[in-house]
């Protein structure tokens, strides 16, 4: 679980650097709405994971949730 998280994370962190580098959209605006979207999926997923992995948490500690 640990590792999905971290994946998503770096893909998170390099959508967000590459949104945040203007020569971004100076090479290539029209990724940039791709980019915006594959970022919204990128923060949901990193979302879903940690709320995977409390519950997770949660039923190894003996209180489902």
């Amino acid at each position: 679980m640990e590792a999905a998280i971290l994946a998503a994370e770096e893909r998170k962190s390099a959508l967000e650097a590459a949104l945040g580098d203007p020569a971004t959209y100076q090479k290539d605006g029209a990724a940039v709405a791709g980019m915006r979207t594959d970022l919204e999926v990128a923060t949901a997923e990193v979302e879903r994971l940690y709320a995977r992995w409390q519950e997770l948490e949660a039923v190894r500690a003996g209180s489902p949730s």
